[in-house]
């Protein structure tokens, strides 16, 4: 197996390996949506909220370093509303992962052993659906996640106007990432399909020209002497065959 030839049959599950990196940063992290404050600037305060997790904070008392406010993420309360879009964002993000997760894995695999022209077929069209359901994830985009955020009212409400956010988010960190692996998985499945997996070599059996050769003495005796010349392998049901000639 020539490098190239790796190469070629790893593309695939090297692309999916990369949407996979971002589809779990996207999916599992806290930072998929933004509210940063109305006031903005350096100091300004940023809330992050994503499809699982949302961005809490904590304070820890340091030896060296005095209080430190640690970012956290922290799974939604009991009695969270999630309406029917942020429910369709966890199921799609959730299938998108398995499948994705699983394929990837025997397409890094197929880079080392042989495989045939379906299954990379096969992978492609599990990647396209990836691709599909990764972007419907980006429906918490549009779900009360982030129109209307119970969180951010009441944050509103309970900031005194010291400090306060915006009613609609914006993208954060998350939903970029999902982009992005959107992208991947497209690119990964269009690999997939025009990629020539990895041939067996064929199993062959090495072909011989016997020669025999009978000479007779002065005495009457008779010699009979055997010439072998190895020919080229042939492949097993080829029309190869063992030929002998005898003089």
């Amino acid at each position: 197996m020539t490098l190239l030839s790796f190469c070629k049959s790893s593309l695939p599950g090297l692309v999916a390996s990369l949407a996979f990196i971002l589809a779990l940063f996207g999916g599992c992290y806290c930072q998929f949506l933004s509210f940063p404050s109305n006031e903005g600037g350096e100091d300004g305060i940023t809330l992050n909220f994503g499809i699982w997790y949302y961005q809490g904070w904590e304070v820890t008392e340091s030896v060296t370093q005095g209080t430190i406010l640690l970012s956290t993420c922290n799974q939604y309360p009991e009695g969270t509303a999630f309406d029917s879009r942020w429910k369709s964002a966890k199921a799609f993000s959730t299938m998108a992962l398995v499948m994705g997760g699983v394929m990837t894995f025997w397409a890094l695999l197929a880079g080392f052993l042989p495989s045939s022209k379906n299954m990379f077929r096969m992978g492609g069209n599990v990647y396209m659906i990836c691709c599909l359901f990764t972007g419907l994830s980006l429906l918490l985009l549009d779900s009360n996640a982030c129109n209307d955020n119970t969180y951010i009212a009441e944050m509103n409400v309970n900031s005194s106007a010291v400090v306060s956010f915006p009613d609609t988010c914006t993208m954060g960190p998350g939903a970029k990432c999902t982009i992005a692996a959107t992208v991947l998985w497209f690119v990964a499945a269009i690999a997939a399909c025009m990629t020539e997996p990895r041939q067996r070599r064929p199993i062959t059996t090495e072909t011989h020209d016997v020669t025999y050769t009978k000479t007779t003495g002065p005495d009457g005796t008779t010699v009979v002497s055997e010439a072998v010349v190895k020919g080229a392998p042939v492949p097993m049901g080829g029309t190869g065959t063992i030929p002998e000639q005898a003089v």
